[in-house]
């Protein structure tokens, strides 16, 4: 997807070009329909495509975005980029191989452009990561066909369409959340509780927003995630047991 075989930051300039650059720079491309699976179990073009698709999308607009912004003059207010990471950027479910590490990296991008921004002033930009965890979408549907049982189990997607429908939430309403959380002047943005949760178990370097309340949620989710863990490498363990009952290795 990212080759050689064309100037991919070329071809994004262009297109940023095309009207005027943006004050705000949104990247939300990204999603892992075939690229669910166990690693021993996915070819290694699921591997690569889910890079490219999920990060490389992401860091080469930021920067082509980012040049034309130092192009041009400064604006009275800040610009902003808008970075999309996902729940799964806290966890490691066994499924997500393949997409975990590039919302990771989304995250680390996030933490390490927004201290880079502060080289041009503290005023000029601000950069933002969202946090979505499932909801109802295309790309959705489609990797619940892929996804392994375990996958669903963990994450408790394990359930007949209709009492999907009615537990996940749509586009639309995680949208108006982030929007909420951008319109709060907030860094890093949750859209749910247990994301919240496990956004302070990992906070990390990453800025607080409610400082105490954010300090004593990770509190919380420090004590509450040693539980869930334990719980899912049960399932897991027992998964590996009826799925390969000859194996001494599971």
């Amino acid at each position: 997807m990212f080759g050689n075989k064309f100037d991919v930051n070329g071809k994004i300039t262009k297109a940023l070009r095309h009207y005027h650059p943006p004050d705000i720079l949104v990247c939300t491309a990204g999603g892992t329909p075939n690229q669910v699976g166990f690693l021993a179990d996915i070819p290694p073009e699921a591997l690569t495509s889910c890079m490219e698709s999920n990060y490389y999308t992401t860091i080469f607009a930021v920067q082509c975005c980012l040049k034309l912004w130092l192009a041009a003059p400064q604006t009275p207010t800040p610009r902003h980029i808008i970075l999309a990471s996902s729940t799964t950027a806290f966890l490691g479910l066994p499924g997500y191989i393949a997409y975990t590490p590039t919302k990771v990296a989304i995250r680390a991008l996030a933490d390490t452009l927004r201290q880079e921004l502060l080289l041009y002033g503290k005023d000029a930009f601000r950069v933002h990561c969202c946090f979505p965890g499932a909801f109802l979408s295309e790309s959705f549907s489609q990797g619940q066909e892929h996804k392994p049982g375990l996958t669903k189990v963990l994450e408790g997607t394990s359930m007949p369409q209709e009492a999907l429908e009615r537990k996940i939430p749509g586009a639309r309403e995680v949208a108006r959340k982030i929007v909420w959380g951008l319109e709060k002047g907030k860094t890093y943005i949750s859209v749910d509780f247990r994301t919240e949760l496990l956004l302070n178990n990992m906070r990390g370097p990453s800025p607080r927003f409610w400082t105490v309340c954010d300090f004593f949620l990770g509190l919380l989710a420090s004590l509450v995630w040693w539980i869930v863990r334990v719980d899912f490498d049960r399932k897991t363990t027992r998964y590996g047991a009826a799925r390969n009952p000859r194996d001494s290795r599971v």
